[in-house]
C-alpha cells in the first residue's frame, strides 16, 4: 500500500493535471482566436467584394448616363437646328411677300419663342433686327449653320437665302439656351455624380482622369481607408480614359467588426476565467491529494518504524532486561554482604547500580513508546495534577534557582487517564527544569478555551535552532548529554491518545520556549 501511494504521489507531482488543463485552455483560446481572425478576414473579403460589385453597378449607371447625355445633347442640337432652319426659311418666304419691319420681327420672334431675328439682304444693306441689338454682331459671312454663344446663353443659325428672294442675303435667327441648359444639367454626368453621392451608404463619387501607369487589378481593388475616425471603402474603376472613384461608408461593417471583437473578447475572457478557476481548483485538489499521500507515506513510515521498534523493544526487553535485573541484584547483594570494601570499591558498586538503573529506564521508555495507550474515562483535575507535579520538582528548582509559578483556578476537569496525564506533565516540567541548570523560571497557566482546556508552560533556557524546534517531538531527539530522546515523543502520544494537541514555539530573542497543551474538556 505504501509503495503504491508513493508511486501515485510521484506521478501526480511529475505530471500535474492542472498544467494539462491549463494547456488545453490555452490551446482552445488559440483555436478560437485563429477561427475568429479567419472569420474577420472572410467578412472583410466579403465586404470588399460587395463594395466592388456595388461600385461596378454605379460605374455602369454613370457610363450609361454619359451616353444618354451625349445622345441627348446631339438630339437637342438636331431639333434646335431643324427648328431654327425652318423658322429662318419661313421668315425669308414671308419677307418676299412683304418686307418685315423691326417691330414685326420682334413680334414674330416673341410669338414663335425665338430670341431674335435678323434679315440681311445682299450687300448687308437694309439690315432689319427684331428686337434691336438682340444678339451678337453676326453677318452672312460668318460660319453658317448652328452656333452656340455660351456667354450669352444663345443659339444662332445663319441660313443663306437663294438669290431672287433677298438678292443673295441671309436670315439669322436666335434661340435662348437657358431652358435647354437646365435640361442638359439634369441629365449631365456631374448631376448624376452629385445625386449618387447622396445615396444611402455612399460617401462620394468622383470621375477623374486615368493614370496611364495604373494597373487594372489595382483599380478594381476595394481598399479600406479611415478618415476623421470613420471607416470607408474606396473602389476605383476605369471608364475609357477616366477613372470612377466610389467611396462607400463602412460604418455597418465597422459596427459588425466591433460586435465580433466584443463577442470574441467576452468569450475568450470567459474561457480564461474558467480555465484559471478550473486549473486553480485542480491545483488545489491535487495539492490536497499530494499532501494526503505524503501524510499517508509518513504515517506508513512511522507505523513501519514503530513496528520495527516494537519488535526491537520486545527483543531488548527479553534479552537485556533479565541480565540487567540479575546484574542489579548481584550488585545490591555484593553491596550489602561484602565486608571490608574500601571507599573506592563501594563507590564503584554504586556507580554500576546507577548505570544498570539507567539502562533499565531506557528499555522501559522504549517499551512505553512503542505500545498503544489505553486511555480511561475518569475525570482528572488538571489543577491538582499540576500542583502535585510542581511539588515534586519544587525542591530541585529551589536548589537550581528556578522560579516556578502555577496560576490556575479550580474547575479544569478533563476525561482521561490520570497516571498518563501525570507522566505527560512530569516529562514537560522536567524538561523545562533540566533546560535551565543555572537558574531561570517556569510559568504554568491553565484556562478554558472553547471545548478545550489549555495548559501553557513557559520556561527560559531555550537554545535550539528554528529547524530543531520542528523535530522536538520526534523520537530520539534530545539536547541533553544524558537522555533517551523519548520523553516528549511519549508526551505527544499521550496527548493524542486523549484527543488533544501539543505544540512548541521558541523565541530566540528572549530565549524562552512556550509549550501549549490542549485537552478536551469534561462535558457537562
Amino acid at each position: 500500500m505504501g509503495t503504491v501511494a508513493l508511486e501515485k504521489s510521484r506521478i501526480m507531482r511529475n505530471n500535474p493535471i492542472w498544467k494539462t488543463n491549463l494547456a488545453i485552455c490555452v490551446i482552445i483560446v488559440a483555436l478560437v482566436g485563429g477561427y475568429f481572425f479567419y472569420q474577420v478576414h472572410k467578412a472583410s473579403e466579403q465586404f470588399r467584394k460587395n463594395s466592388r460589385e456595388h461600385s461596378k453597378v454605379l460605374a455602369a449607371a454613370v457610363e450609361l448616363n454619359i451616353r444618354n447625355a451625349i445622345l441627348s445633347n446631339d438630339g437637342f442640337e438636331a431639333i434646335i437646328t431643324s427648328f431654327l432652319q425652318n423658322s429662318a426659311r419661313f421668315i425669308a418666304y414671308l419677307n418676299i411677300i412683304e418686307s418685315f419691319s423691326s417691330s414685326e420681327l420682334t413680334a414674330f420672334a416673341k410669338e414663335t419663342g425665338l430670341a431674335g431675328v435678323t434679315i440681311i439682304p445682299a450687300g448687308n444693306s437694309g439690315r432689319v433686327d427684331g428686337p434691336v441689338n438682340w444678339g451678337p454682331d453676326i453677318t452672312c459671312k460668318d460660319l453658317p449653320g448652328l452656333n452656340i454663344h455660351s456667354s450669352e446663353h444663345l443659339y444662332t443659325l445663319i441660313d443663306g437665302v437663294e438669290e431672287g428672294t433677298l438678292n443673295g442675303g441671309c436670315v439669322i435667327v436666335g434661340f435662348s439656351t437657358k431652358d435647354v441648359e437646365a435640361i442638359q444639367k439634369d441629365v449631365s454626368v456631374e448631376h448624376l455624380i452629385a445625386s449618387l453621392s447622396k445615396l444611402h451608404g455612399i460617401a462620394g463619387v468622383q470621375l477623374v482622369a486615368a493614370d496611364e501607369g495604373a494597373i487594372e487589378s489595382d483599380l478594381q481593388l476595394a481598399k479600406l481607408v479611415e478618415r476623421d475616425g470613420e471607416r470607408f471603402t474606396e473602389t476605383r474603376l476605369r471608364m475609357n480614359d477616366q477613372v470612377l472613384i466610389v467611396t462607400q461608408r463602412a460604418s455597418h461593417f465597422a459596427k459588425r467588426l466591433r460586435q465580433m471583437y466584443l463577442e470574441f473578447t467576452v468569450f475568450v475572457s470567459i474561457l480564461i476565467v474558467l480555465g484559471a478557476v478550473s486549473s486553480w481548483w485542480l491545483f488545489y485538489t491535487e495539492k490536497l491529494r499530494i499532501n494526503a499521500a505524503r501524510e499517508y507515506e509518513q504515517e506508513m513510515a512511522r507505523q513501519h518504524e514503530e513496528a520495527a521498534l516494537g519488535r526491537a523493544a520486545a527483543t531488548i526487553a527479553h534479552e537485556i532486561r533479565n541480565p540487567l535485573n540479575a546484574i542489579g541484584m548481584g550488585l545490591q547483594r555484593l553491596q550489602l554482604e561484602a565486608e571490608g570494601l574500601d571507599e573506592d570499591h563501594s563507590g564503584l558498586i554504586i556507580s554500576m547500580r546507577e548505570a544498570v538503573r539507567r539502562s533499565n529506564n531506557i528499555v522501559t521508555s522504549l517499551q512505553q513508546y512503542v505500545r498503544d495507550f489505553e486511555v480511561g474515562t475518569e475525570s482528572v483535575d488538571l489543577t491538582a495534577l499540576l500542583k502535585n507535579t510542581i511539588a515534586l520538582y519544587s525542591p530541585g528548582c529551589e536548589d537550581q534557582g528556578i522560579d516556578i509559578v502555577l496560576s490556575p483556578e479550580d474547575g479544569y476537569i478533563v476525561p482521561g487517564d490520570g497516571h498518563l496525564l501525570g507522566q505527560l506533565f512530569e516529562n514537560v516540567i522536567k524538561n523545562a527544569v533540566e533546560a535551565q541548570p543555572h537558574g531561570g523560571y517556569c510559568r504554568v497557566a491553565v484556562k478554558n478555551v472553547g471545548k478545550y482546556c489549555r495548559v501553557t508552560i513557559i520556561n527560559g533556557g531555550y537554545t535550539l535552532s528554528s529547524n530543531a524546534i520542528d523535530t522536538i517531538f520526534e523520537p530520539y531527539f534530545t539536547s541533553k548529554t544524558q537522555g533517551t530522546g523519548l520523553g516528549l515523543a511519549i508526551s505527544r502520544k499521550i496527548v493524542e491518545a486523549h484527543g488533544g494537541t501539543i505544540t512548541a514555539v521558541g523565541d530566540d530573542n528572549e530565549q524562552k520556549l512556550t509549550m501549549t497543551i490542549e485537552l478536551p474538556r469534561q462535558s457537562v
